[in-house]
């Protein structure tokens, strides 16, 4: 058999081998940030990895999903009279399969922010890699960063 020939029928058993590039990972994503935008801490431990990483340009590093779920919900959810609201920007997500995993989303997200009676605002927005693993049939975050950070305006 010749190199291309090879070369061929590795690319072929890789991409047999890789789950579709939206195979509910999309589904899964849209849930976890729901979550966040609700700070339903319950629902969002249930899309996180046990061995969780976020890595987050502001405030470091946070391991695990109880650490996880308590850091979004003492930093966004904690704050009396604030509401923070994640959006993603639709037409800039990408979703790349990993072979034997799950998949990798990148994209970019808004963050609103509501004070009190005042109305909502655009607080900023930044830039997201978030790797996923399929476990079975259910899809749980395993690697977050959220990074490049810009105010609005």
């Amino acid at each position: 058999m010749s190199i291309l020939a090879n070369m061929t029928s590795a690319l072929l058993l890789l991409a047999a081998s890789a789950p579709p590039a939206d195979d509910g990972v999309l589904a899964a994503d849209g849930a976890f940030w729901r979550a966040f935008n609700e700070c339903d801490a319950d629902a969002m431990g249930k899309l996180l990895a046990d061995d969780i990483e976020f890595y987050h340009d502001k405030t470091g590093l946070t391991q695990g999903r109880r650490a996880v779920v308590r850091s979004l919900m003492k930093g966004p959810c904690g704050t009396a009279g604030l509401h923070v609201r994640r959006e993603v920007v639709a037409d800039g997500v990408a979703v790349d399969p990993v072979p034997g995993h799950g998949a990798i989303v990148t994209g970019v997200h808004r963050f609103y922010a509501k004070q009190g009676d005042a109305a909502e605002r655009l607080d900023g927005d930044a830039r997201f890699a978030v790797v996923w693993r399929k476990a079975g049939a259910r899809w749980e975050m395993r690697r977050v960063l959220s990074y490049a950070h810009r105010p609005a305006g």
